[in-house]
C-alpha cells in the first residue's frame, strides 16, 4: 500500500491525503506489496538494485548518493525487542519511505518536522530524529527491567529464567548498539553535505542528532556493563554457595561415617571385646559421639565448614 503525506506550511500537520497533488512536496510511504514499490522506482527514477536492498531483513545501516538522490538504509526498533530495515529516498521533491518488515506511520513524525514536506532534506531529517527517539524509549525501557531485575534477585534466589532473561536483554542491547553505530555513520556522511543537499539549519540539526546517537551508544555500553556485572556477581554467588553446601554435607557424611565403624564392627557375628558387659552399649555410644564431637570441633577450628 503506498500512502501520501503533505504538510504545506511549519504551522500545519503532516496529514495523509488520498492523492499525490500536482507539483507538491509529498512523503511517500509504502509497505511490502513490490509491484506497489517497481511503480514508485518507475516513477520517481530511483535504483532498482538499491532500493531492493531493504527487503534483506539484516540489512545494516548505511548511506548513498545515486544521480544526485539519497538512499539512507536505517534500522528501527520494532515492538518486540528487534531492529529491522527502513529505507528513505529523498529525491528533488520528495522524501519516500520503504518499510517492508513493519508498520511505520510518518504522521508520527510530525513533532520533528518543522519545514514543509517541500524540502525533503528535512523531512529527512525528522524521520531521523523519530528512530533515534525510538530507540532511547526502547533503551530507557531495557535500563527499567535490568533495575527491576538486579532488585528482585536482592530477594529472590536466581534462577534460570532470571538469567535468561539477563541474556534476551544483552542480545538486544548488542542489537542496538551495532545498529546505532551504522545510524551514527549515516547521520555523519550526510552531515558532510558534499550534495548540497542541506540548508544551515538541517546542519545544526544533523549535529544534534549526531551528538544523541552518541550518548544513546555510551547508554548502551553502560547498560550492557551493567548486565555483565551482575551476571558475574550472581554466578560467584552461585558458585560460593554450591562449594558452602558442599563443605556442609562433607562434614555431615563424616560425622555420619564415625559411628557407623563402630557399629559395623560390634555387628560382626564373631567374639568381641566387651561383649558380655551390661555397660558396653553405653560406653561405645558415648565415645562414639565424643568422636563425633571432637570431629566437628577440629572441622569449625579450621573452618571446614
Amino acid at each position: 500500500m503506498v500512502e501520501y503525506y503533505l504538510k504545506r506550511s511549519a504551522s500545519d500537520t503532516l496529514s495523509r491525503v488520498d492523492k499525490p497533488l500536482s507539483g507538491a512536496g509529498l512523503w511517500v510511504h509504502s509497505t511490502d506489496r513490490r509491484a506497489e514499490v517497481l511503480a514508485i522506482i518507475d516513477h520517481h527514477g530511483l535504483d532498482q538494485n538499491t532500493v531492493h536492498d531493504v527487503y534483506d531483513r539484516h540489512e545494516l545501516p548505511r548511506q548513498e548518493w545515486k544521480d544526485g538522490i539519497s538512499y539512507s538504509f536505517l534500522r528501527v526498533p520494532n515492538s518486540v525487542g528487534d531492529t529491522v530495515p527502513l529505507l528513505a529516498v529523498a529525491t528533488k521533491h520528495n522524501l519516500i519511505t520503504i518499510s517492508p518488515h513493519m508498520a511505520f506511520v510518518p504522521a508520527e513524525a510530525d513533532v520533528f518536522l518543522t519545514t514543509p514536506t517541500s524540502h525533503p532534506p528535512s523531512s529527512l531529517l525528522a524521520l531521523l530524529a523519530k528512530v533515534v527517539t525510538e530507540y532511547e524509549k526502547h533503551i530507557n525501557r531495557l535500563s527499567e527491567s535490568i533495575a527491576k531485575a538486579r532488585k528482585h534477585l536482592k530477594k529472590h534466589d536466581v534462577s534460570n529464567k532470571d538469567f535468561i532473561e539477563f541474556v534476551s536483554i544483552e542480545d538486544q542491547l548488542n542489537d542496538y548498539h551495532t545498529s546505532l553505530n551504522g545510524m551514527s555513520d549515516v547521520v555523519r556522511r550526510l552531515g558532510e553535505n558534499k550534495e548540497d543537499m542541506f540548508k544551515k539549519s538541517d546542519l545544526e540539526t544533523i549535529e544534534d542528532l549526531s551528538l544523541h546517537l552518541s550518548q544513546l551508544i555510551v547508554s548502551i555500553g553502560s547498560n550492557v556493563q551493567s548486565v555483565r556485572s551482575i551476571q558475574g556477581a550472581y554466578s560467584t554467588i552461585a558458585n560460593n554457595t554450591v562449594n558452602q553446601r558442599m563443605k556442609a554435607l562433607t562434614v555431615v557424611t563424616i560425622l555420619l561415617a564415625i559411628p557407623n565403624v563402630f557399629y559395623g564392627m560390634y555387628g560382626m557375628n564373631i567374639a568381641l571385646p566387651l561383649q558380655d558387659k551390661a555397660w558396653a552399649y553405653p560406653a561405645i555410644t558415648g565415645f562414639t559421639l565424643l568422636l563425633i564431637l571432637l570431629v566437628f570441633v577440629l572441622a569449625r577450628r579450621y573452618r571446614l565448614f
